[in-house]
């Protein structure tokens, strides 16, 4: 412990003494004492910014003058912190809040970066009015829950920025990242879940998740790695294999288990990542419900049961369609019952490890927190979310956005064009154009797909 702390660990003892003296109700001396904290902090960092603001006009860089001082305020976790700070003219004419990009605060944002992260987590697990109501109880001020939605969707976004990052460096540019977990046998079970869609009548848009681990201990899943979003199936899988590179080392990997329950994508595994075997298992529960479906009596739906344990697929199918011909259960339900097994029979009877660990995945998940009763989503907030929620649970961190650019997208061209200028000496406004001008011939000297280093890491003889 720093000695600066252990000195405000001393002040703290005396001031919460001094609260259980007086009141001798450890509830009022609790409540006293977390409000006044916070409240003297708040004020502490007030006071502490506007010293530091003092401290940076002596090391102002040359050439910057002070134009005013302007009031801002911000929400922090540990509520609103007002203060004073210098405006000033660099040597462009630009306006500039030294002190604003010094400690990393954005423009125009009412959120600190603490408070940015923590009503994001608050968002990812309860209503967007609760979560700002939760955080900022200790605020003066009204947190709408427009502010926690637009928290979720910055933070979103800014996960898809990373995904589409790696995706781009291991499927378009050939670049394996260096996962730090070494494992010869990975199991990725893949399904989708439909959520409301807002403003909308019908079935909603599908949330496409995968859960991948490495094994199973006393039940409980090993290194476990989520990715989730709403989108094509080709952008999801090579999102996925990209994440999971991430974290484990794919040039070690020998062998691949997928579950899900049929449909076509969640077994698109094997189109995207090469090298290991790809083995597919049909997830059971869904096999089951099909049977339970068709026959809800137990004393009907157990023989096939037994059947289907044993692996006898031939007798479990010939004993429903003697069953269609003798009427017993509902014929419809049979009859998509014998297509489901043949259609999937390879996948039921492959051999490959217990998973079937999906459905808990998608209800305590996403279905937990997406489908609440009268929520409703739009498309980009769904992804947004399921992203958020499947990075938390991957045990990652969620990403905050860095301070801004100082100057908006006309002010960078026209600085970039100053500082280009006083570079060269032109001593003439230079004419900037949209097209490339002249270019030399060039020739293309790599003619084969940018994926084929992926694949030679696992295929070197291909």
């Amino acid at each position: 412990m720093h000695d600066d702390t252990l000195l405000l660990k001393s002040i703290l003892v005396e001031f919460c003494l001094e609260r259980i003296t007086r009141f001798e109700d450890f509830e009022r001396a609790e409540t006293s004492s977390h409000e006044d904290v916070l409240k003297t902090l708040a004020d502490a960092m007030s006071e502490a910014l506007e010293v530091f603001d003092a401290q940076l006009l002596a090391d102002r860089p040359e050439g910057w003058r002070v134009k005013d001082a302007r009031s801002r305020s911000v929400l922090t976790e540990f509520g609103e912190v007002t203060f004073t700070r210098r405006v000033y003219t660099d040597e462009f004419g630009d306006r500039r809040t030294y002190l604003d990009e010094i400690v990393s605060l954005r423009p125009r944002k009412r959120l600190s970066p603490g408070a940015f992260g923590a009503l994001a987590l608050f968002g990812a697990e309860i209503p967007y009015e609760r979560a700002a109501k939760m955080l900022f109880r200790h605020c003066a001020g009204d947190v709408s829950g427009m502010t926690t939605m637009g928290v979720l969707r910055e933070t979103g976004d800014l996960l898809e920025v990373e995904s589409e990052a790696r995706r781009r460096e291991l499927f378009d540019e050939g670049l394996l990242p260096s996962g730090s977990r070494q494992s010869e046998e990975l199991r990725v079970e893949a399904d989708g879940i439909w959520v409301a869609l807002a403003r909308a009548k019908g079935r909603g848009l599908e949330i496409k998740a995968l859960c991948a681990y490495e094994d199973k201990n006393e039940g409980k899943r090993v290194g476990v790695v989520h990715h989730a979003l709403v989108g094509a199936p080709k952008r999801f899988w090579e999102e996925g294999v990209a994440h999971l590179a991430g974290h484990y080392s794919l040039s070690s990997l020998k062998r691949c288990y997928t579950g899900s329950d049929g449909a076509k994508w969640c077994g698109a595994l094997a189109d995207h990542l090469h090298g290991p075997k790809i083995i597919h298992k049909l997830d059971p529960w869904h096999l089951n419900r099909a049977i339970t479906t068709a026959f809800p009596e137990p004393q009907d739906a157990a023989p096939l049961f037994e059947m289907l344990n044993a692996g006898r697929i031939d007798e479990l199918l010939e004993m429903l369609r003697l069953r269609l011909d003798t009427g017993l259960g509902d014929e419809a339900k049979t009859r998509v019952l014998i297509g489901y097994i043949r259609n999937n029979r390879a996948s039921i009877e492959a051999d490959a490890p217990s998973m079937g660990t999906m459905e808990g995945t998608q209800a305590h998940l996403y279905a937990a927190r997406m489908k609440v009763w009268g929520g409703a989503w739009s498309r980009e907030g769904a992804s947004d979310m399921a992203r958020i929620r499947s990075t938390l649970a991957s045990g990652d961190m969620l990403p905050v956005p860095v301070r801004e650019q100082a100057f908006r997208a006309k002010d960078r061209t026209r600085r970039s064009a100053i500082l280009e200028k006083r570079h060269y000496g032109f001593s003439y406004e230079m004419v900037r154009s949209d097209g490339k001008g002249y270019e030399p011939p060039a020739g293309h000297l790599m003619p084969f797909s940018t994926r084929q280093p992926f694949r030679g890491m696992f295929n070197p003889m291909n």
